[in-house]
């Protein structure tokens, strides 16, 4: 028979790994923003190595992974990165609450860029 402490230890085990896994599932971000709800939304699956993330905070401050740039600089940035490899994949988040001037301006500049692959991300809807 199979001893309690056994199955004990593998459901211990079994919760720490999902615990873990979902919690680098669900912060897209390392820069904190309250996202926009979207009844499309879907889960965000394992980080890709040819992905650039931009993040505008509330205050309008804009992050290229984790890192602050000035939004004059930030197509500069973007031309870099895509030269690099060519087949980056931008994945923008904003907060809800930001100006949508500013939003229109960051995926202007990844265009201007020739970046053509833009994911945004949201919340999932609760309706």
């Amino acid at each position: 028979m199979i001893n309690l402490v056994d199955i004990l230890l593998n459901l211990l085990i079994f919760f720490i790994a999902s615990t873990t896994f979902r919690v680098l599932t669900n912060e897209p971000t390392a820069v904190k923003v309250s996202l926009p709800e979207a009844k499309t939304a879907e889960e965000v699956g394992k980080e890709q190595s040819n992905h650039i993330r931009i993040t505008v905070t509330a205050d309008d401050a804009i992050y290229l992974n984790k890192e602050r740039v000035p939004l004059n600089g930030l197509e500069k940035v973007l031309r870099d990165a895509k030269t690099k490899n060519p087949n980056v994949l931008l994945e923008f988040s904003a907060d809800k609450s930001v100006n949508y001037g500013t939003v229109v301006a960051v995926v202007d500049a990844a265009r201007a860029a020739g970046i053509r692959d833009i994911t945004a991300f949201t919340k999932k809807s609760v309706q």
